[in-house]
C-alpha cells in the first residue's frame, strides 16, 4: 500500500524524503499544484530582484527512485477517508495507506484584488509567479507592495537595492505584525525609510486605475500614486476546499495534535496546512521554513507509530539581513509577558526578550544578534531563567547583577565597554 502526500513544500517534499528512508518498502507519491518542486521559497524575493539566479533556488531534483513517484501540476479535488482515497483534477483516483497533508496555502489577495484581471498584478507566493514578476520588472519600475509581512519587507528591500521605485502599503501601524513588537518593527521600518522605500501605513489599496489593459496608479487613502508593479504580500490562506465535508475541519481548519495527526489516525498534516494544538490548548502555526522541515520530518517518522512523538519544537525563529541590517525573530509577542529590552540608536541595536513565568518565548535581536543560540536554546528547553545570574556570550564576556537597570525594561548582552571586567 501507497503512503501518499498532498503538497510539494518544504514540509511535502521532507515527508517524502523521510518516508523513502523509514519505511522502504512503501512505495511513495507526491502530488503538488506546482510544475515543479523541491527549491527554496524563502529564497524568491533574492529571485525577483535578480540577486540570485533560478539554479541556486532548487536544493532537490528527482532520481531514480522507482517506488518514489511525483505528480505535479495536478490539484487534488477531494479526499474520501471511507474508501481511502483522493480524487485529482485529472480524473484519476490514488488509493492511500498513509496519508500525509502538506498542501500549504493559496495568496490573500484582499479587497478589490480578487477579482483584479489587470496586467501588473501579481501575488508574492510560488516560482512561477516569481518568473513572471521578474520578467515583467524588465520594463516596470515603479512597484507597490501590498503587506508588510515578512516576505513584503524582503522583496521591498531586494527591490530597492537595484533602483527600483518602491512603495509599501500596511493596513496595520508596522510592518512584521504577527513577528515583532511595534517597538522593534520601528527600528525596521525606520531602516526601510532609510533605503528610500515608502512606507504608508494605516491603509489598503482602495482603487486601481488601468490603461490599456496595465496598472497605471492605485488610490490608498485621498492619494492616487503611480504604479506599473502591484506585488501582494498580504499572507497565505490555507488551502483546505478538497477536505470539505471529510470531517477533518474545525471551523474551517485543519487542526491536529501535537503529534500531527488528524482525527483520522491514518492521515497526518504537515506545514502551514496545519493548525497546531498544543498541551496548553493553544492553537498555533508557526509558519516558518525550519518548521516546515521539522514538521514533515516528524509526521513521516508518525506514520506507522502505534505511539506517535509529539512534536517538541513551537518555537518560530527566524533569520535575515536587510541591506546590512541583520535580525533574529525569536518569535512574537506574548500577552501578558514581562519585556526585558535593550537599546543603542547610535549603533542601530534593539533587542528584546519576552518572559513568561520565568521562560523566555520570544523576542527580537535587531543589529547585533550574538547570544542568539543560546536564547533559542533557553527557549527550546523551557528552563526557567534567573535574570541575576543569567549571561550571554557576547566577546567572551558575561553581564553581572550590578550591569542591570532597575527599570522593568533591564538591559542583557551589553556592549563589551559596558560590561565588567
Amino acid at each position: 500500500m501507497t503512503c501518499v502526500i498532498v503538497g510539494g513544500g518544504a514540509a511535502g517534499l521532507q515527508a517524502a524524503l523521510t518516508c523513502r528512508q523509514y519505511w522502504p518498502d512503501k512505495p511513495v507519491v507526491l502530488i503538488d499544484a506546482e510544475q515543479e518542486i523541491g527549491y527554496f521559497r524563502s529564497l524568491i524575493p533574492q529571485f525577483i530582484g535578480g540577486k540570485l539566479e533560478e539554479e541556486k533556488l532548487f536544493f532537490w531534483r528527482q532520481g531514480t527512485d522507482s517506488l518514489f513517484i511525483v505528480k505535479t501540476g495536478i490539484r487534488v479535488n477531494s479526499l474520501d477517508r471511507a474508501s481511502q482515497s483522493l480524487s485529482l483534477e485529472n480524473g484519476e483516483k490514488i488509493e492511500y495507506e498513509r496519508l500525509i497533508l502538506a498542501h500549504g496555502g493559496r495568496p490573500n489577495m484582499p479587497g478589490i484584488l480578487a477579482e483584479q484581471s489587470c496586467k501588473g498584478i501579481f501575488p508574492i507566493r510560488d516560482l512561477t509567479m516569481a518568473r513572471k514578476i521578474r520578467e515583467w520588472l524588465k520594463g516596470h519600475s515603479e512597484v507597490v507592495i501590498l503587506g508588510g509581512s515578512l516576505v513584503g519587507v524582503k522583496t521591498a528591500v531586494h527591490l530597492r537595492q537595484v533602483g527600483l521605485g518602491v512603495s509599501m502599503v500596511v493596513r496595520r501601524d508596522h510592518t512584521l505584525l504577527r513577528a515583532l513588537s511595534p517597538q522593534a518593527a520601528q527600528w525596521i521600518d525606520t531602516h526601510l525609510q532609510r533605503m528610500g522605500i515608502s512606507l504608508l501605513f494605516g491603509h489598503t489599496i482602495e482603487e486601481i486605475m488601468v490603461k490599456d489593459g496595465s496598472i497605471q496608479k492605485v488610490k490608498v487613502g485621498n492619494e492616487w500614486m503611480t504604479c506599473d508593479t502591484l506585488l501582494v504580500a498580504a499572507g497565505a490562506i490555507p488551502d483546505a476546499s478538497f477536505l470539505e465535508g471529510s470531517g477533518l475541519l474545525e471551523n474551517g481548519e485543519l487542526v491536529v495534535s501535537s503529534t500531527l495527526q488528524t482525527r483520522d489516525r491514518k492521515i497526518f498534516t504537515a506545514g502551514d496546512a496545519a493548525t497546531i494544538s498544543t498541551s496548553r490548548g493553544e492553537k498555533i502555526n508557526p509558519a516558518t521554513w525550519p518548521h516546515a522541515v521539522f514538521q514533515g520530518k516528524l509526521a513521516a517518522q508518525n506514520l506507522y507509530q502505534s505511539v506517535p512523538a509529539p512534536l517538541n519544537l513551537l518555537t518560530w525563529i527566524n533569520c535575515m539581513d536587510l541591506h546590512g541590517l541583520a535580525l533574529i525573530i525569536l518569535g512574537p509577542p506574548v500577552a501578558g509577558a514581562e519585556v526585558i529590552t535593550y537599546s543603542r540608536e547610535s549603533e542601530g541595536i534593539y533587542r528584546e526578550i519576552f518572559i513568561v513565568d520565568g521562560r523566555i518565548v520570544g523576542g527580537a535581536l535587531v543589529g547585533d544578534i550574538s547570544g542568539a543560540g543560546l536564547l533559542h536554546a533557553l527557549m527550546i528547553t523551557g528552563e526557567k531563567v534567573n535574570l541575576e545570574d543569567l549571561w550571554f556570550p557576547h566577546k567572551i564576556r558575561c553581564i553581572r547583577p550590578s550591569n542591570f537597570m532597575k527599570q522593568r525594561s533591564r538591559a542583557f548582552i551589553l556592549s563589551q565597554r559596558e560590561m565588567s571586567t
